[in-house]
């Protein structure tokens, strides 16, 4: 089931410039949408080159749509979560969509006072390389959608995902919800999904969030190893080029013999035929 990234609900509401995320959100989803217009006239587009759409955001990650196509994604990291994305765009004459899903993932989460961080795009928002020189997006009309169709649908849970008409298997599709039955393995053994082959997103077992994961592999190398000295934190590394995480544990409480229930909500694109379940003898 793709994400529609080209209306809004009778929820969104519109206001002039841009607003912190998280002040609008209310911990009622990770996702706020920031959709604004622009108009590019006869004569502001130049011969053979796509303008510029440069958004700054105080973070954490966010993916950018004009026109319902996406143009990619970018993420903060731990020690500064602020980011920006730098892109060339395709518009036409006449108005134009552009879209913005900022996405909250818990980066700063430990400090005084974090909670108080700014997440989400604070702009500025412009668009350049346009004859007419530099649009500054940032103070005009946008409008906000708190959450995801699919999260107000419920595609989660058994009864909203059988509401809904599912597609084949969307591949590398960024912001889509899959989802599949399976049996659960047999015996006691604790019981875990390899999600080493997706992107980021969200999974969910008979309606039960098992969590956020994020296939993501630290910059940087082991290096040489001794134990000799002061410790420090980049001493004896091990694993690396490896994924932080791989394997999300599901209770056995969880399950049923058979016709267990997964759902994926995928945000980048990834390989579903990679993701399996796993045991672990203790």
């Amino acid at each position: 089931y793709s994400e529609d990234t080209n209306s809004l609900s009778d929820s969104a509401f519109t206001k002039d410039g841009l607003v912190e995320q998280l002040s609008m959100t209310w911990d009622k989803s990770d996702y706020l949408w920031y959709t604004t217009y622009v108009n590019i006239g006869t004569n502001d587009l130049r011969s053979g080159q796509s303008p510029q759409l440069t958004v700054y955001s105080a973070g954490h990650s966010m993916q950018v749509f004009v026109n319902g196509k996406s143009y990619g994604s970018v993420y903060g990291g731990y020690d500064n979560p602020k980011l920006t994305y730098n892109g060339r765009v395709k518009m036409w004459q006449g108005s134009n969509k552009i879209s913005i899903l900022s996405s909250a993932v818990g980066l700063p989460n430990v400090g005084n006072h974090f909670e108080n961080w700014n997440v989400g795009v604070l702009g500025p928002v412009t668009l350049s390389s346009l004859n007419g020189g530099t649009k500054d997006l940032s103070h005009q009309k946008w409008t906000y959608q708190v959450g995801l169709k699919g999260e107000t649908l419920g595609l989660h849970t058994v009864t909203g995902s059988s509401a809904v008409e599912w597609g084949g298997p969307g591949g590398y599709q960024p912001l889509t919800w899959h989802k599949a039955f399976f049996n659960a393995p047999a015996g006691n053994d604790p019981v875990a999904l390899d999600m080493g082959s997706m992107g980021k997103g969200q999974l969910w077992v008979n309606g039960h969030h098992v969590g956020r994961y994020w296939s993501y592999k630290a910059s940087g190398g082991c290096g040489g190893c001794s134990y000799a000295g002061t410790y420090h934190e980049d001493k004896c590394r091990s694993n690396c080029g490896d994924l932080s995480q791989r394997w999300y544990h599901v209770p056995r409480s969880w399950l049923k013999p058979g016709g267990n229930l997964l759902v994926v909500l995928e945000e980048y694109g990834g390989d579903l035929a990679g993701v399996s379940l796993a045991t672990r003898t203790t």
